[in-house]
């Protein structure tokens, strides 16, 4: 005898800016949810997701909306100062709730974050989606099946390229006025993605520089990490350095090196390999399609299975810390000087 299959889970959306149309877009993609509810601070912006997205109810009142729709969860997609109290009130009735990175933009408050879900018997992941992208699933894939052997070093480089002239990031123009930029921004993404492929996280040596006088934090960054096992990194970004295309798929590039050979990784998703003693192939691999190698999407999909099933996210919030501490540790370490070791996360 058949089943009767779960109905959706029905999804409260907070946001309707840049990012959260390709996050409303991807929900499209996911089965077995749907959002049913948008909260955003300006309802013009939301009156226009509405009609694109097709969503039943609306409002600038978080707690009212929470009350009329009785969602089953809540995603949060918004600016980052505002992450903090969304969570408190979701929290308060106990929902999931899938949050942004950064969790905060300090350290102290994130930890806040996190006793405040857990405290609510809320589940929390951060949806850090950059661990998903399709070709960064495929190097861990190579890895595990000991293509290389062991990894030993790794150099991620982010050349966005949208960052220089007289008005950089126009597509997210709140970033010039972010006193906490580049790390705090994107650092997490390439932190979280390097210890997704490498191990965990266990110091690091920054040095922040702000290329563009005309935003207020840095958008550039050199840090050099060590790995559990051994294993050392690079992360090497520069959001003003010219480029031949705009925000490519992978922002950059990537290389890690390995015991028996090399990986590679081009800024158009390409993957190559070069064995010991041989020259570089392209590994041929199907690319999910979608936003940056099908990355929200998939994202999404693991959050919605992890609420049904009960299991682990792969970036549960309190395991998240560990990112974000890497991220504060970045911003000590250039005003010190100093390399700074990180804790494991209690």
């Amino acid at each position: 005898m058949s089943r009767t299959p779960s109905p959706p889970l029905r999804g409260l959306f907070c946001g309707a800016g840049h990012f959260a149309k390709i996050q409303l877009d991807a929900w499209r993609a996911v089965p077995d949810a749907r959002i049913v509810a948008l909260y955003n601070r300006t309802l013009d912006r939301a009156q226009l997701m509405q009609a694109e997205f097709g969503i039943e109810a609306i409002s600038a009142d978080m707690d009212a909306l929470l009350e009329s729709t009785r969602p089953d969860f809540v995603d949060i997609c918004t600016a980052v100062e505002t992450h903090l109290p969304l969570v408190r009130a979701a929290a308060a009735r106990g929902l999931p709730v899938l949050c942004q990175k950064p969790l905060t933009a300090r350290i102290a408050d994130s930890e806040e974050l996190v006793a405040v879900c857990a405290a609510g018997k809320s589940r929390l992941m951060a949806n850090e989606n950059w661990r998903w992208q399709g070709w960064y699933r495929e190097l861990r894939r190579l890895i595990d099946t000991g293509a290389i052997g062991a990894p030993r070093h790794a150099r991620f480089v982010q050349r966005p390229g949208d960052g220089a002239e007289e008005e950089p990031y126009p597509l997210q123009p709140f970033f010039r006025e972010m006193e906490r930029f580049l790390v705090l921004e994107v650092g997490g993404h390439y932190f979280d993605t390097m210890s997704y492929l490498l191990g965990p996280i266990e110091s690091l040596h920054a040095t922040l520089r702000r290329r563009n006088p005309r935003i207020r934090g840095e958008d550039a960054a050199l840090v050099s990490l060590e790995f559990a096992d051994g294993v050392t990194g690079v992360f090497d970004a520069d959001r003003t350095a010219c480029t031949e295309k705009v925000r490519s798929p992978v922002n950059g590039n990537a290389f890690i090196e390995g015991e028996h050979g090399n990986l590679r990784l081009d800024e158009d998703g390409a993957i190559f390999i070069q064995r010991r003693g041989a020259r570089e192939e392209r590994h041929a691999y199907d690319l999910p399609p979608g936003y940056r190698g099908g990355s929200a999407v998939a994202a999404q999909r693991h959050f919605i299975e992890k609420l049904r099933t009960g299991s682990p996210f792969e970036t549960e919030g309190r395991d998240y810390l560990a990112i974000e501490r890497a991220v504060d540790a970045c911003y000590r370490s250039a005003i010190s000087g100093a390399t700074v070791r990180l804790k494991a996360t209690s």
